[in-house]
Order: C-alpha cells, then structure tokens, then sequence
C-alpha cells in the first residue's frame, strides 16, 4: 500500500469548531488511497500508522458541512483512537488549504470521527482530506455547497438507496467519480442487518443492544470493504464523490420492532407491540419505541456511520417528538430548487397487522389519527411547503424513505397500505395550496418507477379521487438488493410484458396505472432502451424497470424551467455471487424524460 502525504500551506485557518460529542464513523480494513488520483508527495507504507476506512461529507448548506471517516490499525484492522486534523482546498492538489479543523476518533463512535465546517462560501466545489500528527493522510473526497439562494443555476443530483450485503459491491456505483453531482440523497437502507455468505447476522438490539451496536457497526463497515482482495472497493468511491443527504430506514432499525419508533414499547418494555391489536393503530400509551434503549443503540450506529448532523429537538407539547433526534429539514439549491429531508420512520405509529400476521390495509389504515411523520414534523412540513411556493422556488424536491405513490408497494410500511388518512392529508395541501412542481423521491420497494399521485378530494367520498396537479413520484433502486434478481430475462420484450401484466392488475384495482400520462403537462423527449417509440407512445413500460440495479439523476436548468429525470444502472444478478466490474458491464442509461415546470399563473388559473 501507497500512502500520499502534501506539504501544506502555512496559512492554516483553524477557526472552525470541533465538537467531540458528534464524532462520526467511518470503517474499514481497505483504505485504497491507491485509488486516488491526488498524489503530490509518497512516503513509505512501513511508516504508516493508520488506514482510512473511507471519507465522508454530507448535510451541506451553503456555508457548511459535516465531514466524516474512520481510523484502524493497518496492521491488525482494528480501530484505533486518532487525532486527525481535515484539511479543506478549493484546490485538488491542496497547494493552499483555506481550513482546517481537527478531532479525535474514539472507542465510543467506533473510531469514527464527524467534524463540522463553517464559513464555507456558497456554490463552491470543496476538497478534504484527513490527516495524522504524523502525516499518514486519507483519500481525498470532494462536496459542494449549496448556492446562494437567489442565484440561477442549474442543479445537477442524484438518488437511491437500498444496499444489502448479498450484493456487494455494489457494481452500479461504479461511475460516481464521473458523475460531479452536485449532491446525492441516500434514501434509507443503507445497510442490511440479515446474513450474507460471508457476514453474520446481527443481534436482537431489544434482547442485547450491547453485541447489536457492535453487529450494526460490522455492517456500515462493510459497506466500504472490497469482496475480493484489491477488487472494487463497495461504497467507498460512492462516499468520496459528493455530499451525501441520508435517509433512515426499516433496515437500519432492524425491520422489527424499531421500525415504527412512534408505537407503544410494548410488553417487555421495549420489545413493541404486534400491530394485531386496534387499541394500538394510534399510540395515546404515552410511551414509544423511539425513546428505548434499543432505538437509540440503532440510532447511534447510523448516526456514527452517516455524515449526518446530530440535533436534538425541543418539543415539549409533543412527547412522541420531543427529546428525539433530529432527522428531518429542507435545504434550498440556489433560487430554483429545494431539497425536503422528511423523517417517516421515526415517529410512526404501528405497523397494522392481521391476527394471521399479514399486514392489514383495510379500513384501519384510513383512521384520519394515525401518522407518519408525527405532529411536528407534519406542521414544519406544511408551512415549509407554503414558504417555498411564496418564495417561487419552482422545484420542490421531497424524500421520503416510504414510497408515498398509490401502488404503495410492499403492504403495511407503505403510506398508502398503512397511513392513508396522513398520506391523503399531505396530497390535498399540497393541491389545495396550489404547491407546484413537487416530486417526491424515494426507494425501498427494488424497482425503478414514476407514478402520478393521487387523492381523493373528498376524505369521505371515494368517487372524488384525482390527481394532484404538476406532481409525481419516483421511485429508485435499489443500487443492490432483492427482487430485481427475480427476473433473469431482460429484454424490452419481456420487461413490457410484465407491465403490461401490472397495468391491467391495477387497473382492476381502480388504481392509476404505473407512469405518466401521455399528456401530462409539460413531458417531452421520453426515451427508454430499447423503445424507439418511447416519446411518441409514452406507454407504462417507458417509466418502469424492475429487473435493474440503478440510481436516478436529475437535473433542474439555469432558469429553473425545466427538470430532466434519468435513470442509469446494470442487469441485477443472484445473491451472494459478488461479482466484479468486470462480470456485471458498463452502468447504462435505462430510462428518462423531461417536464416544464408549472409557471405561478399555471397555478393561479387552477
């Protein structure tokens, strides 16, 4: 192993602050600084005294960022308390560093270390790197600030989510140091707590968080591990390309109990009630499983491994919200867009279930009491709409990590199989208010999909659904999981027959049929692989792919007008084959479109 050290600057700005109780993580035995491009100066490996497991930036604003990686002991891979200092360039080479900012990792984080930056300047690509007392430095990673938020200027993104161990390493991320995103939305399940052939499950956090807290931390740090030796190095490269804005899951809180952190504790305490009984759909207990011992082991290993900040909220009228952290909030990217961070998992009452143990989506999932998001954060997020639509911002970018279209998707976690009521009060704001250019982002269900949204204009007539207007949902992913595998015949033909086939099951259903309508305001240049026609029939199978490993990107114009959606990825493959760039091919482009924009007098002539 190469490991590549810089002379610095002189003119060290050490202004910033570190705060030690925010320390985040980063792990892993496979730091391959040889992979980075920057490499001013060598010096011997023999005198290396640490391994980066990776590096980290995320929650960037306009002036800040959170910085983010992980320490270990080369020789034995175990991690190892380090004092790092993070040096911040606008420069690749690092010839002049504008900031630094120092800390130590520790036991307690896992030897992981999450720094916060200030005094960083608007619409600015930034460089980082850690380094040692003794001058072992990381591979390098790159963010962007925000723009200023009256500057016009084209927003360049991308999102998914969805990573289980089965299929590292994660071959459909290999393009990510190409890419020059201007951020990316992590969108939940970012690691997988069930087995792999070669990582173990992890504990119960209810009946031992103690050996969970260290399971959970295996998995993130797995995350960044290459399969084979020298081979692609998982989520590393993914981490370095851009700021990240992350999403928590069911996975991340262990798909049981934890999922719900707005359901009663349960008896045991902690252990969470079963969702069979109706006395529980809507928690009035006084106590929930997001202030358990367990949810808050689960927490603090996603917290540890995510460049993500750590605020508490006050809430005092609002005992379910109040004293949690806080996952949730809204950036805005320059004057035509808004990035919306919306926390559906920790707050949320019980997943509803049959006494046979199936979810139940009958008529308990429209009790107008149960929520998603929690009093609170449903009230920021209707007045954060209500400000962004006064302040004419065009895009309203919004993530969720529950899909929120009306096929809903995998039962009772869904808004529309198990949060009705909530789900339709958000979708009528929305176009009673006149909130235009709203695309929800999402993942979790495996597939790559775009829907419009629907509601029923009348909560008590099911005669009065209809569409929101100039909004509609996507769904990616996932960059490696279940379900897409399924499906080993890839061809159009056969992906448009399962459409085909999904189309007319929901159109039995009274639902709206999978994609956009062919008229729908503002589409043009559609394209799908393998559809020459795509833009003149712009059927359901040109917004669908559900046999892929894939990320979405999209990209708003300098004048906000419009908002172009792709899609790229590769064929997925079976569980637990772990196989190599070389054996899954070059990520293509799978689908994509683009919309205009609403104008203000599209909205006032509604």
């Amino acid at each position: 192993m190469l490991v590549y050290t810089a002379l610095l600057s002189p003119q060290l700005d050490a202004s910033l602050r570190y705060s030690p109780q925010n320390q985040v993580i980063a792990s892993s035995r496979h730091s391959d600084i040889k992979r980075n491009k920057f490499k001013p100066y060598l010096v011997s490996a023999a005198n290396a005294t640490v391994d980066y497991t990776g590096v980290g930036a995320g929650d960037v604003t306009d002036d800040s960022a959170v910085l983010w990686t992980r320490t270990s002991d080369p020789t034995t891979n175990q991690g190892v308390a380090t004092h790092l200092t993070a040096l911040i360039s606008t420069d690749p080479s690092f010839k002049s560093v504008l900031i630094t900012v120092a800390g130590t990792t520790n036991a307690d984080r896992d030897y992981t270390l999450k720094l916060y930056v200030n005094k960083l300047k608007s619409g600015i690509k930034y460089y980082y790197k850690f380094k040692t007392d003794d001058g072992v430095f990381s591979p390098v990673g790159t963010f962007k600030t925000a723009p200023a938020p009256n500057q016009k200027t084209p927003v360049h993104f991308g999102f998914s989510g969805d990573a289980d161990g089965q299929w590292r390493p994660y071959g459909s991320t290999q393009d990510f140091t190409k890419l020059n995103l201007d951020y990316f939305v992590w969108l939940g399940d970012t690691i997988y707590e069930t087995a792999s052939a070669i990582s173990a499950v992890t504990a119960d956090p209810f009946t031992n968080p103690t050996q969970a807290l260290i399971d959970y931390h295996r998995k993130y740090r797995e995350q960044f591990e290459p399969v084979t030796p020298n081979g692609f190095p998982g989520l590393t490269d993914f981490f370095a390309a851009e700021g990240h804005y992350t999403l928590l899951d069911n996975h991340e809180t262990g798909n049981k109990q934890f999922q719900s952190g707005g359901a009663p504790v349960g008896s045991p305490a902690g252990q969470g009630v079963d969702g069979t009984n109706p006395s529980d759909d809507v928690n009035t207990t006084g106590t929930y499983i997001n202030k358990t011992d367990g949810f808050k082991t689960l927490i603090q290993a996603y917290s540890d491994y995510q460049p993500i900040r750590e605020k508490t909220i006050s809430a005092p009228n609002d005992p379910r919200t109040d004293g949690t952290q806080k996952l949730y909030y809204a950036q805005q990217w320059g004057a035509n867009s808004i990035f919306i961070n919306l926390d559906d998992r920790s707050y949320r009452d019980v997943r509803l279930k049959t006494a046979a143990g199936a979810d139940d989506t009958g008529p308990r999932a429209d009790n107008p009491n149960r929520t998603m998001l929690g009093a609170t954060q449903l009230k920021w997020f209707k007045q954060t709409l209500l400000d962004t639509q006064k302040k004419r911002i065009p895009w309203k970018i919004i993530a969720v990590s529950s899909p929120i279209d009306e096929i809903g998707g995998d039962g009772g976690k869904s808004w529309i199989g198990g949060y009705r009521a909530e789900r339709n009060e958000i979708m009528k704001f929305i176009a009673d208010n006149h909130i235009d250019n709203v695309v929800f982002i999402t993942t979790d269900d495996h597939q790559n999909r775009i829907n419009e949204l629907t509601y029923l204009a009348n909560p008590n007539d099911p005669t009065s659904k209809t569409v929101v207007p100039h909004a509609f949902s996507i769904v990616a992913g996932p960059i490696g999981a279940g379900g897409p595998d399924a499906i080993t015949d890839h061809s159009f033909t056969n992906i448009k027959s399962l459409t085909d086939q999904l189309v007319a099951n929901e159109i039995s259903q009274g639902l709206n049929p999978i994609g956009l309508d062919p008229k729908y305001p503002g589409l043009r240049n559609v394209y799908r692989e393998e559809d020459p026609d795509a833009d003149a029939l712009r059927q359901p199978v040109d917004f669908y792919s559900p046999d892929t490993f894939n990320y979405v990107i999209l990209d708003i114009s300098k004048d906000g007008n419009t908002l172009a959606v792709n899609t790229y990825g590769i064929n997925s493959y079976a569980a637990n084959t772990f196989p190599e760039l070389d054996k899954v091919g070059p990520v293509r482009h799978i689908l994509g479109f683009e919309v205009t924009a609403a104008s203000s007098k599209h909205a006032s002539s509604r």
